[in-house]
């Protein structure tokens, strides 16, 4: 293989695909395979769930493929000088040239690589990217970390009567976000995301659009000179709709950023373990406080406005409340049935994001007979 390349577009290459790098007890995932296609330089790298191709343009005087080692060959785009690169392979090493500089870098021969998976979609839609950035940051941080809850560890994709919705639940909280698709032309299905699938392409996605393609066992998803493919979860999501109640007796609406703030502060002084911030509401008057036995304890007043004539004190996790209210802007409600029944969390405005969160006993109600 002999290229010549400008570094910039070569560098946004490697750090495109990085991001799928493993330094697994397989040393082939650690290389990007390197090849040349329809007058384009390919690179890939894979950790055997997610894959991603980045692809660019380039001058080629001879085809060929190489694996070369990711975080060396990125060490080593990213020190030259802005400037045309030449890189020749000769068998498994690499010769790298830019002006004065030149390195020989050993590689493996491209036939240990694992198998590139095929792009099957047998159905596809397409979604701005911001859009889809939108969806993702507002439900996977509510995916479940537990590794043994297969079930919970992705978020769940569900086309249906022209919407497309994103939703996400570890069991104590839930986030669900749709948007209208008036030209969705595809069948109703549901499928789950890996989270770290979803995560990588949040570090991929640029401007433009995004077409996603779903298979039986996999999903893709195709940006400008970038694709990612990830394999499925093979689990049953639970039923989340009927989780979502379906009232309340009582709204407290505030601006998110003066709610944020409030509650970052408090926080500081939750209890390491259950991060437990109890919220009192008198009147237009919104008490939160925090206890720790170990630090001390914190106290804030908020002004808010209320609906409904009752009042209450209920406790959330802090940690939960922050997660959502960092993925918010302007005023939001917090809508509630009692202290012990799950609350919504919404935008004042549209009714397309939604929020549960499971409450957590107080001291005191533990202590109740």
């Amino acid at each position: 293989m002999k290229i010549i390349c400008e570094k910039d577009e070569f560098l946004r290459g490697i750090r495109t695909v990085q991001n799928a790098l493993t330094s697994s007890a397989l040393p082939i995932l650690s290389h990007i395979l390197m090849s040349t296609k329809d007058q384009k330089v390919r690179l890939i790298a894979t950790n055997l769930e997610i894959t991603i191709f980045s692809f660019f343009s380039a001058e080629i005087k001879e085809e060929g493929e190489l694996c070369l080692p990711g975080d060396k060959l990125a060490s080593i785009v990213r020190e030259l000088p802005l400037s045309r690169i030449n890189l020749e392979t000769e068998e498994t090493k690499a010769t790298i040239t830019c002006e004065k500089s030149i390195f020989h870098l050993l590689g493996l021969n491209a036939s240990e690589y694992p198998e590139v998976p095929q792009v099957e979609g047998e159905n596809t839609l397409t979604l701005p990217s911001e859009k889809l950035r939108e969806m993702i940051q507002k439900t996977s941080f509510a995916a479940s970390l537990d590794e043994t809850r297969q079930n919970l560890n992705g978020v769940c994709l569900e086309l249906e009567e022209g919407e497309v919705r994103m939703i996400a639940t570890d069991g104590r909280r839930l986030s669900y976000i749709s948007i209208p698709h008036p030209s969705l032309n595809i069948p109703p299905m549901k499928v789950l995301i890996p989270l770290k699938a979803l995560q990588n392409l949040l570090r991929i996605l640029s401007q433009g659009e995004v077409e996603i393609g779903i298979g039986k066992q996999q999903i893709f998803f195709k940006l400008n000179n970038t694709l990612l493919v990830s394999q499925l979860i093979e689990a049953d999501f639970p039923n989340y709709q009927g989780v979502i109640p379906s009232e309340h007796k009582l709204t407290i609406l505030s601006e998110r950023d003066k709610l944020l703030e409030a509650i970052r502060r408090v926080s500081l002084l939750s209890d390491e373990k259950s991060r437990l911030l109890k919220f009192k509401l008198k009147g237009e008057n919104l008490m939160i406080t925090a206890n720790s036995p170990e630090a001390g304890s914190a106290y804030e007043e908020l002004t808010v406005k209320k609906e409904g004539e009752e009042d209450i004190e209920i406790g959330f996790n802090s940690v939960y409340l922050l997660d959502v209210l960092k993925n918010m802007e302007g005023e939001v409600r917090v809508e509630l049935i009692n202290s012990s029944s799950s609350g919504v969390i919404r935008p004042a405005t549209g009714e397309n994001y939604i929020y549960i969160i499971m409450p957590i006993k107080t001291k005191e109600e533990v202590e109740t007979p």
